[in-house]
């Protein structure tokens, strides 16, 4: 009768992946149980001829071409914990975005605050709606109208062409608890800042109850992601295929200017960082859209037209 052999599921997978036979390994857990730790150090049994080679460091490749971490981490000290298809289908588009895509970043602070005097004003008109405006809402038009008036980053790259898209459709980031989603708001540039407003909120509520179609989340011509209600002052984010651009929006920031006179006022300003994929759009085209966001954002009442 053959001996049974008493090992882990995680040491008899790495120990098939590795080609190690388990009944050449000693065991070192409770009972002689093979775990992690033997198949990794491949210690002999005494039975073994001396000299029997010892496995070297783990290398065994994941599916990125990355070494496994589950080689490294000892057994019963780290919860495994498998991916959703919405996790794995993001993890490859992201890392297809980074190989695939030139990334190249530019940063501009823009003035909000008669943005945030016009939105303040508003809101109060619309409080016995029930209704109520926030700073990205403002922003989106803002970028809506900016790709219209240049459309030279509201373009995908389709390796034998450039395609440039008629309409702003702009995907918003949406954190979800298995990832991010974005989410898009068709011909965004057709939208009041009210009824884009309100397109975010309904998105996001069918996004967080996993009802959006895979029209209303896939394409579109440019992306916005904000972290500055997480208290983030500025960061970059990767490009969303087959987007050719991302808008990462930081927190607002206020702080002291001083003018030609000398007089000292106070300033609120957001750091924005405009990601491009290189093949489709250059530095100055980037370096024009952003300056045409911030003119928006310095006279906002041309939002509301």
């Amino acid at each position: 009768m053959n001996q049974r052999i008493i090992a882990s599921p995680l040491a008899r997978k790495i120990a098939q992946d590795k080609g190690l036979d388990l009944t050449t390994i000693q065991g070192s857990g409770p009972n002689g149980r093979i775990i992690l730790r033997d198949v990794n150090d491949m210690r002999p049994q005494p039975a073994q001829a001396a000299g029997a080679p010892i496995a070297s460091a783990p290398t065994s490749p994941t599916a990125s071409g990355l070494p496994d971490p589950r080689l490294y981490a000892i057994e019963g000290q780290f919860d495994e914990i498998p991916l959703s298809p919405m996790q794995t289908s993001i993890a490859n588009r992201l890392v297809q975005s980074m190989q695939a895509m030139p990334h190249f970043y530019l940063t501009r602070r823009l003035p909000v605050d008669k943005l945030l005097r016009l939105r303040e004003k508003t809101n109060h008109a619309l409080a016995q709606r029930g209704e109520k405006l926030s700073v990205n809402d403002f922003l989106i038009r803002a970028v809506a109208l900016a790709l219209m008036e240049q459309p030279e980053v509201n373009v995908s790259f389709a390796d034998t062409a450039i395609l440039r898209h008629h309409h702003a459709d702009i995907g918003v980031a949406v954190a979800l608890p298995e990832g991010l989603i974005t989410p898009i708001i068709r011909q965004a540039e057709q939208k009041s800042v009210q009824e884009i407003s309100q397109t975010v909120k309904e998105l996001a509520a069918r996004a967080g109850e996993k009802r959006l179609k895979p029209s209303e989340y896939e394409g579109g011509s440019f992306s916005v992601s904000n972290l500055g209600m997480f208290g983030i002052d500025q960061f970059t984010a990767v490009i969303n295929p087959p987007q050719a651009a991302i808008l990462a929006v930081g927190g607002l920031q206020t702080h002291l200017t001083q003018a030609e006179d000398g007089s000292l006022s106070k300033v609120t300003e957001i750091a924005v960082t405009l990601s491009c994929d290189h093949r489709a759009i250059n530095g100055a085209v980037g370096a024009q859209f952003l300056k045409i966001l911030a003119d928006y954002c310095a006279d906002p009442y041309l939002l509301m037209i």
